[in-house]
């Protein structure tokens, strides 16, 4: 087996270490924490997208393999169902889950992006757009009664867009600013060069 094709595959999801194993925990911790204490009464939606996908980015920027982000959402959604955070469990680890596929395809499609302010504000808006999605096809297929939600669907949809948009923001400048950390920064076997 030659070098190459060892550290190529070092970078796949599967051969995790204890650090990224680690923050994948503590990301989708974050997720679940920050999802449940933003429950402010705005009466806008999406609007607890800024800090969920934020976390989302960071935790794909800092663990830089592919398929974190999805692991991310999916340890995520376990732990919002365990906890009773949404009505429907199937929706609710449903729409976490597709968050984090959201990012990982956007990353993999995307060489650089989590270097590009304007690819993550990009991703950011698909990100949560992607959870407003999931949660309308689930509930179509379960032929729940989503009257209520096409009724108001392009605004739901403009503002998940612009609240994404502004947490794919800011998960690149946090990523920025945590890869500064020692414990933090990238490695040189999978520092994000395999997306």
């Amino acid at each position: 087996m030659s070098r190459n094709s060892a550290s190529s595959s070092d970078r796949l999801i599967w051969s995790l270490t204890l650090r990224d194993l680690l923050l994948v925990a503590i990301v989708a911790d974050l997720v679940v924490l920050a999802k449940s204490f933003m429950r402010i009464p705005l009466h806008v939606p999406g609007h607890s997208g800024v800090v969920i996908v934020a976390l989302f980015v960071v935790g794909a920027g800092l663990i830089g393999r592919r398929g974190a982000a999805t692991l991310i959402g999916l340890v995520a959604g376990v732990l919002a169902v365990v906890f009773g955070l949404g009505q429907v469990p199937l929706i609710t680890w449903i729409k976490y889950l597709a968050m984090g596929v959201t990012v990982d395809v956007f990353l993999m499609l995307i060489p650089g992006a989590l270097e590009r302010r304007s690819a993550l504000l990009v991703a950011g808006a698909f990100v949560n757009l992607g959870k407003l999605c999931s949660a309308v096809a689930v509930g179509l297929l379960l032929e729940l009664p989503l009257g209520f939600l096409a009724w108001g669907l392009g605004y739901a949809a403009t503002t998940h867009a612009a609240f994404g948009a502004v947490g794919g923001l800011l998960g690149f400048y946090l990523v920025r600013e945590l890869r500064k950390v020692p414990l933090l920064a990238p490695r040189d076997d999978a520092g994000g060069a395999d997306r």
